[in-house]
């Protein structure tokens, strides 16, 4: 959204200037999000102090200063060499040399200033001025302060960049600011960059407090080999306090014209937002084609909700041809969500509908995904408490609909107890579980399924002290898991998958996400986890290893790749370590110790030197499914100056799944990015897109950029 943001107080010549800079559609960063005014309104009440080398007083309450005058008001600071003060109607003028300070670190210096500190009418003239907190700087020929709601500035010049440079600055002939509207006007104001005018606006009116006013946004440009050249120019409506819609004219040289609403709207509990995406007579496809996002969530009360989330397009290859978020052009399928549930202390339950539109044409028509029309989930639990039963209760009631196969209504409760046992240095928790799982298909049998689940967890913690004040704990983990086995041949598949083989997943009591097939086991499991802390209490180093000893193979499985050959599962290890203070290390290992191979893993090293510097490299394997490297680095090549670049790469299909390069400049008052990108989407279709991004820092930027490897680091281990 557009915003500005401002004190109520209309005095002060740095005020006006810093609401003025803020009138592009975006906000300094450095600015307060709720400044004050550098020179303010007072009643009066405060005490002058004024120390001057010479000073006059007459019977009528004025009092003239001269030589090196200090006058202090409050936090304020005022120095020149003539000053008149007139204490009847707190009203003062200086003269020559005119220099104030706050105690926010503003500067104003000016030939002139005239105020009356209780009305708020004054005038200043040849003022230049130093923003309080941002750094910004500027100068205007003259000042009219018309009382506490009201100012009018002529000539008026600001910038961001340091003393002594004129990168760039904003020139504007006339500024007239109303505290009542909260609205400010300039005419023919312009952006000058490097001597050279590049934005003008004759009448630009613009909020200046933290309402939103409408307005055009900063237009974004680009080019993409699917859709050529691209210019977007977004026009902001501020519709009501609470609703607003932004709507964007793209135009694609190839396409033509693509229409995007987007409407946020918030109140008490709920929230949402709508896009809406229509291109007519697109040149390349040969007809109108359109997108739609819809997202709603409410909260009625503590305890029910609901959510929406529908998503919509006229054809699978509408993101893949026409949007530049390369997120969105390489999605599957788009889901078409609906819920509604209930949040208590013991109880959750909800209602959800759920379907999706299916992008990838490859898939054929018996793995498109399946509808619940309806599915109602329950979980329901007793308060846990050590060394008493514990019982929960997990079930759900579904109606699966595909267009290849019949309706299917699917009923599945799995209740269990347990009895928790702990002690300051372990645990033991035996547990009990069954699970009921009943199908009725259209025009066919039913089917019923009954399955006991029995288990046994234990673990003990131990902890050693260093005298460094390190510390290192050591958690072995035990568990014994059966389950009887039942033929489930007939049983059709909805929303089951194979669970990953982790170790966080190593300790499950079934080897499938989804209840559509439950693994037969005999089976017991070890663990280990260490941790190490610094003396500051971080945690350097998680490093764990684990591994199941079958009594009986499991028979259960869905794919040939996931069944049990083996008496012994692979070793499963995982580990996080910040291995000094610039380097960090993380990965995961399934280890077949039968045939001395590795079925799968993925392994990752950082370097993170300084904050403007990063590189990752990383590489990921799963056996006979894929094989692929993945590297980025941001890097300084000079002061100003940085190199980005981000690749995938798959080494079983030798060839590159997506990359980017670019580089980018950036000094403390204005950047600059050129990026160049590759990438696969639907159906496997590669395309290039240049993306480009010119930023005046406090002002705003014009084009897009990629989502840098900076702001990708993801190791959370303290230092």
């Amino acid at each position: 959204m557009p915003r500005t943001v401002a004190a109520r107080s209309s005095v002060g010549l740095m005020l006006s200037i810093m609401l003025f800079c803020s009138a592009g559609a975006a906000i300094c960063p450095s600015i307060p999000a709720h400044p004050t005014p550098f020179m303010g309104v007072h009643k009066g009440d405060q005490v002058v102090h004024v120390v001057a080398d010479k000073a006059r007083a007459f019977q009528d309450g004025i009092s003239i200063f001269s030589g090196h005058v200090v006058l202090t008001y409050g936090s304020e600071i005022i120095r020149a060499r003539l000053l008149r003060f007139n204490r009847l109607t707190n009203a003062f003028t200086a003269v020559g040399h005119v220099h104030v300070t706050n105690g926010k670190g503003g500067v104003l210096r000016a030939h002139y200033l005239h105020l009356n500190r209780a009305t708020g009418h004054g005038v200043v003239r040849a003022a230049r001025f130093i923003l309080p907190g941002s750094g910004a700087r500027g100068r205007a020929v003259m000042v009219i302060l018309r009382g506490r709601h009201k100012s009018d500035i002529s000539h008026t010049r600001y910038t961001l960049c340091p003393e002594g440079t004129k990168v760039w600055y904003i020139n504007a002939e006339t500024l007239h600011l109303n505290y009542n509207e909260d609205v400010g006007v300039a005419t023919n104001a312009k952006v000058v960059f490097k001597g050279v005018p590049i934005f003008y606006w004759p009448y630009l009116s613009f909020p200046i407090s933290t309402k939103r006013k409408s307005g055009f946004l900063a237009p974004r440009y680009g080019t993409a080999s699917n859709a050529g050249l691209i210019l977007s120019v977004p026009y902001y409506w501020n519709l009501a306090p609470n609703y607003d819609l932004t709507t964007t004219p793209e135009i694609l040289s190839r396409r033509g014209l693509l229409l995007h609403g987007h409407f946020r709207y918030l109140g008490v509990g709920y929230n949402g937002s709508d896009d809406v995406y229509y291109i007519p007579r697109d040149r390349v496809y040969g007809g109108d084609r359109y997108a739609l996002a819809l997202v709603h969530s409410e909260t009625f009360n503590s305890y029910w909700w609901a959510s929406v989330n529908y998503n919509r397009v006229s054809d699978p290859a509408f993101y893949a041809d026409l949007s530049t978020n390369l997120v969105l052009a390489s999605q599957v399928d788009l889901p078409q969500l609906g819920e509604i549930g209930y949040s208590g202390r013991r109880v959750r339950a909800q209602i959800v509908s759920s379907s999706y539109q299916l992008l990838d044409t490859t898939v054929g028509p018996a793995y498109q995904p399946y509808q619940e029309l309806p599915g109602l989930f329950l979980q329901a639990q007793s308060t846990a408490k050590p060394d008493v039963l514990h019982y929960s209760l997990q079930a759900s009631a579904v109606r699966f609909v595909a267009g290849n196969g019949p309706p299917t209504n699917r009923l599945d409760l799995y209740p269990s107890v347990s009895l928790p046992w702990r002690w300051p240095a372990g645990f033991l928790t035996p547990k009990f579980a069954l699970r009921e799982t009943d199908y009725e298909v259209s025009g066919q049998p039913s089917i019923r399924r009954t399955v006991p689940v029995a288990s046994l967890k234990g673990g003990l913690m131990f902890e050693r002290a260093f005298a460094s004040g390190v510390r290192e704990t050591l958690q072995p983990e035990i568990s014994y898991l059966y389950i009887p086995y039942r033929n489930q041949q007939n049983i059709p598949i909805f929303d089951t998958a194979p669970a990953p083989f982790t170790y966080m997943d190593l300790f499950r009591t079934n080897a499938f996400f989804g209840p559509d097939r439950v693994v037969d086991t005999n089976q017991a499991t070890a663990g280990l986890t260490t941790r190490v802390y610094s003396a500051s209490g971080r945690e350097r180093l998680r490093a764990s290893i684990g591994e199941i000893y079958y009594f009986r193979k499991p028979t259960i499985y869905l794919a040939p790749q996931t069944q049990v050959l083996n008496w012994v599962s692979d070793l499963a290890a995982e580990a996080d370590a910040r291995l000094t203070r610039h380097w960090y290390v993380r990965g995961n290992l399934a280890w077949n110790p039968n045939n001395d191979q590795t079925d799968a893993g993925d392994a990752y090293l950082e370097y993170h030197p300084r904050p403007n510097a990063i590189v990752t490299l990383g590489h990921r394997y799963i056996r006979g499914v894929q094989e692929q490297v993945d590297a980025s680095f941001q890097w300084p090549v000079t002061l100003r100056w940085s190199a980005l670049a981000e690749t995938s790469y798959s080494l079983m299909q030798s060839s590159s799944l997506g990359s980017y390069l670019g580089v980018k400049y950036n000094s403390c008052c204005w950047g600059l990015g050129f990026y160049v990108g590759k990438t696969i989407g639907l159906n496997d279709t590669q395309f290039t897109t240049i993306m480009f991004q010119f930023t005046l820092n406090g002002l705003g930027a014009l084009g897009s950029a990629p989502i840098v490897p900076l702001s990708q680091h993801g190791f959370m281990l303290g230092p």
